[in-house]
C-alpha cells in the first residue's frame, strides 16, 4: 500500500460528539475516591495542609522568628533558636499567598534528624496581617501572624506626614481584626504644633490611639513602651519614618541599622530588608517589617471598604441604603457628615482615591 493511501485510511470519518467533563473540584474528589489503596497523596488545596501520614517524627512546637530565602526559617523552640527548612509536603499546596509562612507563625518542627530540622506542620493562626501586590492577578503578601497590634509608623517631616498611607494601614487592620496604634515620629522637626494637632485630630476623634514621638528629645517613648509591654506588635509604615531609630530608642541593645533620609526627595532608604521577630526586654515581641511606599488592598474588599474606612463606622449605620458606597446615594450619612464639617474633606478624598484604585 502506498504511503498516501495509508494516510487516507488513518483519517477518522465518524461523527464527533460533545463530552461533558467534570470541573476541577469534582475531578479532585473523584481522584481521591479512586486512590483508596494509598492513604497518603499529594494534597491539591491548602485546606488539606493539616493532614499528614508521616510516622516516626519527633515534633516540637516552635514559633517562626524570621523567614529567609531558600525555604529556610529561624524558629524559636523553648530557649533554643534553630534554623529549619520547610518540609517538602508543605510545598505541595496551592496557597493564595506568595509565601507559605509568616513571621509569628506557630509550627511543629521534626527534631528526629538533628541538626537537619524540618517544619512539618503550620498550626492554625488566630489572625494574620497581609497586604497585596498591585498586579492584575493580586497575590497576598503575608506580613505577620498571631499578633496583638499593628504600630503604624509615620513621621511629621523628612519625609512629610502621609495620612493616606495611614488610612490604608487602618483599613488592613480593620479587615484582619488587628488593633492599630498610630505613631507620628520626628515631632522635634515640627514648627507649628497647631498644624500637627489638626493633622492627627481626625484619627483621635475616630477613636484611634495616636502617640507623638521623637528619638531626639525622647518625647512619647515612655508612653509607647507602655503600649508595647507584653504584646506582640508589628512595626510598619513608610520608608524613612524613623522606625529603626524608634526601636533602638525603646531597646538600645537591638542596634538596628538606620539611614538618613534623602534631602533631595525626602525618600527613606530600606534599612529593614526582611521581617524579623525579636523579644522586648520589657515583655512581648517586636515584629520589624521593611518600610513600604504604599500598601495595596485586595480588590475583593471593595464591598466592605465603605464600612471599614477610618471614622466611617460612626456614620454608615445611619445611611439610607445598607450597601451605600458613600459616593452619590441620597440619604448618605457619610456625605452629610462631610458637608457639615464632621468629616475632614481630605479624608473623604482619600477614601474616593482608594475606591477608584480598587
Amino acid at each position: 500500500m502506498k504511503q498516501k493511501d495509508k494516510k487516507r485510511k488513518a483519517i477518522y470519518t465518524g461523527r464527533l460528539k460533545n463530552i461533558d467533563l467534570p470541573g476541577i473540584e469534582v475531578l479532585d474528589e473523584i481522584l481521591d475516591e479512586e486512590r483508596v489503596s494509598n492513604e497518603y497523596k499529594t494534597a491539591r488545596i491548602a485546606g488539606k495542609r493539616d493532614k499528614t501520614f508521616k510516622s516516626g517524627l519527633t515534633l516540637k512546637k516552635g514559633r517562626v522568628m524570621a523567614v529567609m530565602s531558600n525555604y529556610q526559617c529561624q524558629v524559636q523552640i523553648q530557649d533554643e533558636q534553630v534554623t529549619a527548612s520547610i518540609g517538602g509536603r508543605l510545598k505541595q499546596f496551592l496557597y493564595q499567598s506568595t509565601t507559605l509562612l509568616a513571621v509569628g507563625d506557630y509550627v511543629e518542627v521534626d527534631m528526629s534528624l538533628a541538626p537537619d530540622y524540618r517544619i512539618e506542620n503550620i498550626l492554625p493562626r488566630k489572625n494574620r496581617l497581609s497586604r497585596y501586590d498591585s498586579g492584575s492577578f493580586q497575590k497576598e503578601i503575608l506580613v505577620a501572624a498571631n499578633i496583638d497590634q499593628l504600630v503604624i509608623t509615620s513621621s511629621w517631616r523628612m519625609p512629610m506626614y502621609k495620612p493616606g498611607l495611614i488610612d490604608r494601614y487602618l483599613i488592613l487592620a480593620a479587615i484582619h481584626q488587628v488593633k492599630p496604634l498610630i505613631v507620628v515620629n520626628k515631632i522635634d522637626l515640627c514648627e507649628d504644633f497647631e498644624e500637627l494637632e489638626e493633622g492627627i485630630a481626625y484619627y483621635q476623634e475616630s477613636g484611634f490611639k495616636v502617640i507623638l514621638t521623637s528619638t531626639v528629645t525622647n518625647a512619647g517613648i515612655a508612653e509607647l513602651k507602655a503600649e508595647l509591654k507584653d504584646k506582640d506588635s508589628v512595626f510598619s509604615g513608610h520608608s524613612g519614618a524613623g522606625k529603626s531609630s524608634l526601636i533602638n530608642c525603646l531597646q538600645p541593645g537591638l542596634k538596628l541599622i538606620t539611614a538618613e533620609v534623602s534631602d533631595f526627595n525626602e525618600k527613606g532608604k530600606h534599612t529593614t530588608t526582611q521581617a524579623t521577630m525579636l523579644p522586648w526586654d520589657f515583655g512581648g515581641h517586636l515584629i520589624d517589617t521593611p518600610g513600604i511606599k504604599t500598601a495595596y488592598l485586595n480588590r475583593k474588599d471593595i464591598d466592605i471598604l465603605p464600612k471599614v474606612f477610618p471614622g466611617f463606622d460612626r456614620y454608615y449605620p445611619a445611611c439610607s441604603y445598607r450597601d451605600c458606597s458613600h459616593i452619590q446615594e441620597e440619604g448618605c450619612a457619610v456625605l452629610q457628615a462631610m458637608e457639615s464639617g464632621e468629616i475632614d474633606p481630605e479624608r473623604y478624598e482619600s477614601y474616593r482615591w482608594i475606591m477608584d484604585n480598587l
